[in-house]
């Protein structure tokens, strides 16, 4: 079997995965889409296949559909669509190695490779898993010498006990401790063959002027950080002695090859299943706040790091969730610079309730003191909406000083602008308004100046164009590109462009139902013959009476007729489609042939005694479908000879001779149009 050079749609990967095509047809054929997409959303079961919230778009009802039979996943509103595979690329943001191999994982298959990489995407690679292999070698080094020496009992043990971190979770978060010594972990790493190139590059070990390596988190209890796949890509050092000549109470991994902070957010990999059954995520600032609230039994809790939230650490959020809880504790200084950052995630569609913690308290000593249900009764009956409570505390900052509570009043509704959703807004408008003693209108004045601003921010060519955007743009969508608004004229659809519809109508007969019978009658009028669709099809190809123009359906049309030569099962051809590893073929099928037949229920004929005529039930209904499809493509291969005449006759200086042949072949052509339009009774324009 050979080898499959898999495309990496990851642009932080910068090699390609190389894994045997055998593998991955392991994979595929083990998957069961249901687990998968199960692992992320809550699924119930509907006739044979399953419905849930879908995790792609504002969803408030179940429109995502999942069917095991066919191997796929569909949105029936935002048309979100694919297989296993195309799940964890679209939710997950994983490349197509990098499902593959979460998959095998998820279903204990053993992965095959093949190196075909260039000799610099080799040393990339390289580079890459040489330092998670160095960073796996100091997170054990680390915890070992907090568990098994007499300094890490004494010294990094004593911390954390008195931290009040039980055992369970000291493993759980894998924390270690640095001995004192000026370069233990250096020389052991080096001893063990670890590179010292790498050691500098991870922050590990530092080098003096005069060229003597050291430590970097020597005598420090050390937390790891894990990425959101549980691999060590970084690490957070705590100093424990009072007198230590270093002034810095945490040491933080620099920037290298597979660490970026802006990118980060820890506690990810052990948040992550909670997050998503939870469908919320808690925000808190440190390690140990972290560690103590999953003590507390709060498990869907991460933390920024210290550092003001990126786009990057947003985008993680909001992938797994929409719904955010900032937990604050009383330092109202810490609070408003906290909320400046928050904007951004309003502007990300992101739903934001605050908590705020008794004076004194921050989560990680809160925590402590409220273990399990009574915390968690806390967080839920405390938190409220950002917005509301934002005006809370600039209300009562600005006192009854009329020139602050403006400047108050300007700086809520720019925070209310970053809302998308227009109902939304409104809402807090009446809010404001009714909290500040204010009229409805006087505030959506103002806010109408901070959304236009931030229109002309993203379309410089002014407010006329922005207002266009807004005003052809539904509730929580992107606003249009002013160009485009101004450029763009209704077009008219093309013979071409149907054509290419037709065709897809073709394909898409054969995969959903290529293998039924049908009765088709003889040219002498016999008896009805019963044939297969797909024979049916393939016959009028090979006669010339009907042919695919575009390469990707005839591409698909080659693996239809493969794989229908020897398997007899219809669903089996559809799951070899939705499972194909090329991805522009599977989701092209996924999103554009594959059919669902609508769902009745059985009461409906008991109740009604009406019986359901679809393609399924009913072969006179598929028998019409099949003869309309095939008479509209042949239709379509007409109009478009037509078309390519008519330019030829137009666009040359011709003889007249050759003029009248092409108008004569028009005419023909028309003839035949109109007699295949009086079988399918519709009015043709010549």
């Amino acid at each position: 079997m050979p080898t499959q050079v898999l495309p990496c749609n990851d642009k932080k990967s910068i090699f390609a995965a190389v894994i045997k095509q055998k593998s991955i047809d392991s994979v595929l054929s083990a998957t069961q889409i249901e687990e998968v997409v199960g692992d992320f959303v809550s699924l119930r079961k509907q006739g044979r296949d399953f419905v849930g919230i879908c995790p792609f778009h504002d969803d408030k009802n179940p429109s995502l559909h999942v069917s095991p039979r066919l191997g796929i996943y569909k949105c029936f509103v935002c048309d979100a669509a694919g297989n296993s595979v195309k799940f964890l690329m679209e939710h997950e943001k994983m490349s197509y190695p990098e499902a593959i191999e979460y998959l095998a994982k998820k279903y204990s298959i053993q992965l095959e490779y093949e190196n075909t990489e260039s000799e610099e995407e080799r040393r990339e690679r390289s580079l890459r898993e040489s330092l998670f292999v160095v960073n796996e070698f100091a997170e054990k080094f680390f915890f070992d010498q907090l568990r098994n020496t007499e300094e890490g009992k004494l010294i990094g043990m004593s911390y954390l006990k008195e931290r009040g971190f039980m055992n369970a979770t000291i493993d759980k978060f894998r924390l270690g401790y640095c001995p004192e010594s000026w370069d233990s972990f250096t020389q052991e790493a080096l001893r063990q063959g670890y590179k010292e190139e790498y050691l500098i590059e991870l922050g590990l070990t530092g080098k003096s002027q005069s060229g003597k390596l050291y430590d970097i988190y020597r005598g420090r209890v050390i937390f790891p950080i894990h990425n959101d796949a549980g691999k060590v890509i970084g690490f957070g050092g705590r100093i424990l002695k009072k007198d230590s000549k270093d002034p810095r109470k945490y040491v933080n991994s620099r920037e290298n090859t597979i660490y970026h902070k802006s990118d980060t957010l820890y506690g990810i990999f052990h948040a992550k299943n909670s997050i998503h059954k939870k469908d919320n995520v808690y925000l808190v600032e440190g390690y140990t706040d972290v560690i103590s609230m999953h003590e507390s039994g709060i498990e869907n809790v991460v933390a920024s790091s210290g550092t003001s939230l990126t786009t990057g650490q947003i985008r993680m959020i909001s992938k797994r969730t929409k719904n955010i809880t900032v937990l604050y504790d009383g330092d109202r200084a810490g609070i408003k610079a906290s909320m400046r950052g928050i904007d951004m995630l309003l502007e990300n569609d992101l739903k934001i309730r605050v908590c705020l913690l008794p004076d004194g308290e921050d989560p990680d000593s809160f925590a402590k003191k409220h273990r399990d249900s009574e915390l968690q009764e806390y967080l839920e009956k405390e938190s409220k909406d950002f917005l509301l409570f934002k005006a809370g505390i600039l209300s009562e900052e600005a006192g009854t000083d009329p020139i602050k509570r403006a400047g108050m009043v300007n700086e809520i509704l720019k925070s209310i602008s970053c809302v998308k959703d227009n109902i939304e807004r409104a809402f807090y408008v009446k809010e404001c308004a009714r909290m500040f003693g204010l009229s409805e209108n006087d505030l959506n004045l103002n806010l109408r100046r901070y959304v236009w601003n931030k229109i002309k921010e993203q379309n410089p060519r002014g407010r006329n164009a922005g207002e266009a955007a807004t005003q052809h743009s539904a509730p929580g969508t992107a606003t249009a590109d002013p160009q485009l608004i101004e450029t763009a004229q209704p077009q008219q659809e093309t013979h071409t462009d149907l054509l290419f519809e037709s065709e897809k109508d073709i394909l898409s007969l054969l995969i959903n139902h290529g293998n039924i019978e049908i009765f088709v009658e003889k040219e002498d009028g016999d008896t009805p013959v019963p044939i297969r669709i797909d024979q049916l099809v393939c016959d009028q190809i090979q006669n010339g009476e009907i042919a695919f123009h575009y390469k990707i359906l005839g591409k698909i049309f080659e693996l239809y007729t493969d794989w229908a030569s020897y398997i007899l099962d219809q669903e089996q051809i559809i799951r070899n489609f939705t499972n194909y590893d090329e991805p522009e073929i599977s989701d092209f099928v996924i999103k554009n042939l594959l059919k669902e037949e609508p769902k009745f229920s059985d009461r409906w004929i008991k109740k009604y005694e009406v019986y359901t005529h679809t393609t399924r039930n009913n072969i006179r209904t598929l028998q019409t479908m099949v003869q309309n499809v095939i008479l509209n493509h042949k239709l379509r291969m007409l109009e478009q000879e037509a078309e390519k005449i008519q330019q030829i006759i137009s666009n040359n200086d011709l003889p007249e001779e050759s003029v009248n042949i092409g108008l004569h072949q028009i005419s023909l052509i028309n003839k035949s149009k109109s007699a295949i339009s009086a079988l399918l009774n519709r009015v043709v324009s010549k």
